[in-house]
């Protein structure tokens, strides 16, 4: 068989949809790019919630470069137009429920255990769940259509140089030689780039310490159902409870929901990982029962499912959370699921890899070869390491909140007002700015201030109800300068209808 050799300015390690998205990207720039990928596609896949300001960083990269094809996936109406036979699910928000612990759930008069966050005005211009094994298997087929050489089954078996470099190894057998200007890392937990510099990772550097087991299903009831059983009114909401990002909130850890088309939702425990050690003497179908034995209105939705992927069974990991510093040099960068994992509480993954690529492609657009590149990466990997700091500490104070639904509601009003700020910059041509206000000085003072007080009144365990609401008129109030989209806040009255955006 003859050896592939293929000399190019790019090679992407990973064709997830961030890998195949920046092999485009540095295509319509006039960058000579290979991708090589692992395995092949179509794979499952996780990261499948996509949020406003995801759609809009993704909308403008297909307007700005050119890739049209990209554009309908930016919003449910074009999505459904444009691929009615590509899987996705409807996301009209956000919506949390607090499960009490061995008891049903039951609606309150205050409707203090239900939070929903709508984030579109109808189905038209909502966001929507990627199904990943058929959302990134449409981008790797964009790749090829594109003339971009991607290499499936090729795993790296040595990367050499840097800069220049050179990957070797074998793809369905046929041995190639890579040689590249520029490397970057979309592998995940590939780690490639990390083990190539022995980039020591640094857990202890994350607040957060959660683990998941995951997979997808059939036969889930809808939440909705459950509830109105319950005596809950589902139709007081903004929008179905069921299309969105949902969210079963409990203390000590949480549950998502993720519906698609096909009848198959995508569902998850995350659990605080100190609190809850992974125990390998259950298995993670055991321990999946387990954890539905001790909340009765999700054992109600899970009664007749089946699970139908992975093939091999529920995934289980121990503590999610690694990190990566530095995450860029000289002729290298990493993508954020790549430089680091954290937790998928307020789907924060898919829009900070997209704004990171988004970063990255300007300084391979603009600076390439030039003596400010190494600065412009070294810039890059600053903000990288910023945005992850202030997303660990989002979520770390949201599981130390999440025994008492208010004041975790309370906090999570910070991911909540900048990711609505966030937006309206962008929709107002501002681009490129640090994730979710990361380095915004007055609002990460007032979080910084927040998340101190938050540890402080949970130190040794629940926040008295004194602590709660104090904290909630704290909050409030420091927050009302940024809180241009009107959200209203818990104040020990439960939250006057339901908060919505």
């Amino acid at each position: 068989m003859v050896p592939l050799h293929l000399h190019v300015d790019v090679l992407v390690i990973g064709a997830g949809f961030a890998g195949s998205l920046t092999a485009l990207l540095a295509n319509r720039i006039g960058r000579s790019v290979a991708i090589v990928e692992r395995g092949s596609h179509p794979r499952f896949a996780l990261g499948e919630s996509a949020t406003p300001l995801a759609d809009l960083i993704l909308a403008e990269l297909a307007s700005r470069y050119q890739l049209p094809r990209l554009a309908p996936l930016a919003e449910y109406g074009t999505w459904q137009q444009a691929y009615p036979a590509l899987v996705c699910g409807l996301k009209r928000g956000f919506s949390y429920f607090h499960q009490p612990l061995g008891e049903r759930w039951r609606p309150r008069e205050d409707r203090a255990n239900e939070l929903l966050i709508a984030a579109s005005k109808g189905p038209a211009d909502a966001d929507t769940h990627w199904l990943r094994s058929q959302f990134d298997h449409f981008l790797a087929g964009e790749v090829r259509s594109a003339g971009i050489e991607l290499l499936e089954n090729a795993p790296i078996a040595e990367l050499t140089g840097g800069p220049p470099w050179r990957a070797t190894g074998t793809t369905n057998g046929r041995p190639f030689t890579i040689d590249a200007r520029f490397v970057v890392d979309a592998s995940g937990g590939g780690r490639v780039l990390a083990s190539h510099f022995r980039i020591a990772d640094q857990p202890s550097r994350m607040h957060t310490r959660s683990r998941s087991i995951f997979g997808h299903f059939r036969g889930v009831r809808p939440w909705y159902d459950v509830m109105s059983e319950a005596g809950g009114r589902p139709d007081l909401h903004p929008f179905p409870c069921d299309d969105a990002a949902l969210h079963q909130v409990f203390d000590g850890g949480w549950m998502y929901m993720l519906r698609f088309h096909h009848g198959v939702t995508s569902a998850g425990w995350l659990l605080d990982a100190e609190r809850f050690p992974l125990d390998t003497s259950l298995t993670a179908a055991d321990e999946w029962s387990l954890w539905l034995s001790r909340y009765p209105s999700l054992a109600d939705q899970f009664r007749d499912s089946t699970l139908v992927d992975p093939p091999g069974g529920l995934c289980r990991t121990d503590r999610l959370q690694h990190r990566f510093d530095p995450a860029a040099g000289e002729g290298w960068a990493m993508l954020p699921a790549s430089a680091y994992t954290l937790d998928a509480l307020h789907s924060t993954g898919n829009a900070h890899t997209l704004s990171s690529i988004e970063r990255l492609i300007d300084v391979l657009e603009h600076d390439w070869q030039t003596a400010n590149m190494p600065a412009k990466l070294a810039d890059y990997g600053r903000t990288l390491q910023t945005e992850i700091n202030y997303i660990d500490r989002l979520v770390h104070g949201g599981y130390r909140a999440m025994g008492q639904f208010e004041l975790f509601a309370t906090f999570a009003m910070f991911y909540f007002i900048a990711a609505h700020n966030s937006e309206a910059r962008r929709r107002e041509g501002r681009r490129g700015e640090p994730f979710l206000w990361a380095e915004q000085p007055d609002f990460q003072a007032v979080f910084d201030d927040a998340y101190q007080q938050l540890l402080l009144i949970t130190e040794h365990g629940p926040a008295s109800s004194a602590d709660v609401r104090s904290f909630a008129r704290h909050v409030a109030a420091r927050l009302e300068p940024f809180n241009i989209a009107g959200l209203q806040f818990p104040d020990g009255q439960g939250f006057a209808g339901g908060l919505q955006m």
